[in-house]
């Protein structure tokens, strides 16, 4: 009896389709593994530098420097540093792009707390190159005052403003992919609300939700140490998440009170808005425009609103 096999010419057919086929998926595959290599190398990173500026506030060692200098040589005792840059552009990439790419902004001009954010602490900013890659340009504020030793990480870092690279300096170096802002907006440009100093987004913000279930590596989002006993979604997490991925964050609850009255009336703002501060690991405060009222509620509700400042 005669075996049935494919011929030479079917076989060649059948890896040139799958060939096809493999082109046109792969390049979006391996884009959604850049894009979610991108979010845990920053994730990683927040919670690293939340975690050293908090252990430096319960030892007393956060605030009191009169240089970026100063503070630095004393963050190393809770960062791995490798190197210092005097000058940023030694351990930062050249050039820095908007997240659109209409704009750049070259490292060398970023020497001041003033090239970084919009007002002027007086400090020069340094470059730091760390063990695990990631790249920064920072400047410290001297004025910068937290006597609460329990206040989470998202407080403690308002002491500083920077810029940080999460693969070193390899492309693209584009804010929004592997660069993101911390107090910081080198573009010096606001295009939405200026109040004071602060630079509030101009509409309001749609945060997604993020999950929270157990043993997701999602859950660290949430920047606290609560452990959720069923799956859950955090609207709070993915509202800091949403302002980030613009080089922006959430306000605290002063900074929206201060958009409070005849400020918020006249742009428009009214709700209750996320704030960056915790009430308890579950809750977050959030703040009631425009007569600036403060409560708590659960960081799963999907009610409240989100402006972004930087």
């Amino acid at each position: 009896m005669m075996k049935k096999a494919f011929t030479l010419a079917e076989l060649l057919i059948t890896l040139g389709i799958i060939g096809v086929v493999a082109a046109l998926v792969m390049p979006g595959l391996i884009q959604d593994w850049r894009e979610k290599a991108y979010s845990t190398a920053k994730d990683v990173f927040n919670n690293r530098l939340e975690e050293a500026t908090r252990q430096m506030n319960v030892n007393e060692a956060l605030t009191g420097y009169s240089t970026t200098e100063a503070f630095v040589n004393e963050l190393k005792k809770y960062m791995k540093i490798l190197q210092v840059c005097p000058d940023p552009s030694g351990c930062f990439a050249a050039t820095v792009t908007n997240g659109d790419g209409s704009e750049t902004v070259e490292t060398k001009d970023l020497k001041n707390s003033n090239d970084l954010n919009e007002g002027n602490w007086g400090t020069k900013a340094l470059g730091i190159g760390l063990i695990n890659g990631y790249t920064a340009i920072l400047s410290y504020n001297p004025d910068c005052s937290i006597g609460d030793i329990t206040a989470p990480g998202s407080q403690t870092t308002s002491c500083l403003s920077l810029v940080y690279d999460i693969n070193g300096k390899a492309k693209p170096n584009k804010i929004g992919k592997d660069v993101y802002t911390l107090n910081a907006n080198i573009f010096n440009s606001c295009s939405g609300i200026k109040v004071g100093n602060l630079c509030v987004s101009a509409s309001n913000e749609t945060p997604r939700a993020i999950s929270t279930c157990d043993g997701n590596s999602e859950y660290d989002k949430d920047y606290t140490t609560a452990v959720y006993s069923s799956c859950s979604t955090n609207y709070w997490a993915g509202a800091k998440e949403t302002c980030a991925e613009q080089g922006m964050r959430l306000p605290t609850v002063s900074e929206l009170q201060s958009i409070k009255g005849d400020l918020a009336t006249n742009a428009g703002i009214s709700g209750a808005f996320w704030s960056s501060e915790h009430a308890h690991a579950l809750d977050a405060y959030l703040v009631v425009l425009p007569d600036g009222g403060q409560y708590n509620d659960n960081k799963h509700y999907p009610g409240p609103r989100v402006r972004c400042v930087r």
